[in-house]
């Protein structure tokens, strides 16, 4: 008789008769073996996490050492310029001044997350590259406080702000990662295991922080050159770590990339080849990049009805005429693309609008713009377009492994029923 012992649906051991239990390398897989590796890792690694956990925590704990170190340093520096060490600096000063510090940086924190909050998830891969790109701007105006004490106060403010905004950032994000590296709904002990690693990479960073503070010290040239080079090497594992990220969600810059992928070559990306591509600049800089590169128009999804009309933009007519047929109206302008949401619109209808809308906007941004209330070719073509491509089109992304059944695509909650669906809704 045999016996066979599995973890997550993945083969561990067969038992024989004569030997006992045997790994299927053909090893005795000895009982401590996994022991030290439990406190690091989640239960049932590697099966019980998606595939790019392992490439993301190898970058992301060596940026991780790279800021702890970098703390350390400049640390120094401010007690530098508080004044430690020196007969003219009294207690009472030091004190104010890191009180002004931790609070400007507890307000630039609170009016981060007020202006950007709700976005922090949908864009994980941009905030969170920005987060530690600021972090080492903070760290940067730190370190040089002291070489300018008329500047020190304001300069110490401003790094607490950046490294308080870090703070925001990093944490909503890592919510959203580690929801995504949860295949066994274990999120709960991934965040846990989290933990435990960013004690050990805290704790390896301090050490070699002490060992340049003390070998280094004297030495602000060699401060700064140690510095700058592990800010070069926290930034490109940053941008490993990032791009290591396979996330499945459809959020606006992962579904532009898709459509105009497929609109140009008629080939749908993978999770794999779409985080390669994916743009990682945060939303406000990628508009302001866009618009200097002359880009197509910009899609803004949840657009209000009201403030359309208001604006003059186009007129209701205009609007329920062109889209009466559909879960969500179009208004094209030559700066961007407008759509306006049915209060009864499922996900499947805000994926189809965003694609109908971007498409609206590759095709207008070879076509002139429409010079009345009559609908424009561009707007035309594009409906022909989607009656041709558009059940194709989400039939691949779903054969590509993208999730559709939750989309994080609408940039607000406001919504709107017209013409007969205002007539059979019950509100």
């Amino acid at each position: 008789m045999q016996a066979a012992e599995f973890e997550a649906g993945r083969l561990l051991s067969v038992w024989h008769p004569d030997h006992g239990f045997v790994d299927k390398a053909g090893y005795r897989s000895p009982s401590w073996s996994k022991g030290p590796l439990q406190a690091f890792l989640p239960e049932g690694y590697p099966t019980s996490v998606t595939d790019d956990y392992a490439r993301f925590q190898l970058w992301d704990s060596i940026q991780a050492i790279c800021s702890y170190v970098r703390g350390i340093l400049s640390s120094q520096a401010m007690l530098t310029g508080i004044g430690v060490g020196q007969q003219a600096a009294t207690p009472l000063s030091a004190v104010f001044q890191f009180f002004l510090r931790d609070l400007s940086g507890m307000l630039g924190g609170v009016t981060f997350a007020f202006l950007q909050g709700s976005k922090l998830d949908v864009y994980a891969k941009q905030w969170r590259l920005f987060a530690d790109c600021l972090n080492s701007a903070g760290l940067i105006l730190e370190l040089a406080s002291p070489i300018f004490p008329s500047l020190f106060l304001l300069l110490a403010c401003l790094g607490s702000v950046a490294r308080a905004i870090t703070g925001v950032a990093a944490g909503a994000t890592r919510a959203a990662l580690t929801l995504h590296f949860a295949k066994h709904d274990n999120a709960a002990d991934i965040a846990a295991k989290e933990g435990t690693q960013e004690t050990a990479t805290t704790l390896v960073g301090m050490l070699l922080g002490m060992a340049f503070t003390h070998m280094f010290n004297g030495l602000p040239w060699l401060i700064w050159v140690s510095f700058l080079s592990l800010t070069v090497l926290h930034v490109y594992a940053n941008l490993r770590a990032v791009r290591a990220l396979t996330l499945t969600s459809l959020n606006p810059s992962r579904l532009q990339l898709l459509v105009d992928t497929f609109y140009q070559q008629g080939v749908m990306l993978t999770p794999v080849q779409a985080a390669e591509q994916e743009p990682l600049a945060p939303p406000p800089l990628q508009r302001l990049l866009d618009r200097r590169a002359e880009q197509p128009a910009i899609v803004i999804m949840g657009a209000s009805l009201r403030g359309l009309v208001s604006s003059h933009r186009c007129t209701m007519s205009q609007l329920c005429n062109h889209n009466a047929d559909q879960p969500y109206l179009l208004a094209p302008t030559q700066e961007s693309v407008h759509v306006v949401l049915a209060k009864s619109s499922q996900p499947a209808d805000v994926l189809e609008a965003f694609v109908h809308a971007r498409v609206t906007s590759l095709i207008g941004h070879t076509m002139p713009s429409p010079s009345s209330a009559q609908e424009c070719p561009s707007e035309l073509r594009a409906k022909q377009w989607m009656q041709m491509h558009w059940q194709r089109l989400l039939q691949q992304i779903q054969a590509a492994g993208w999730e559709t059944s939750r989309v994080t695509l609408a940039q607000s909650d406001i919504t709107a029923e017209w013409g007969e669906r205002l007539s059979t809704h019950d509100e």
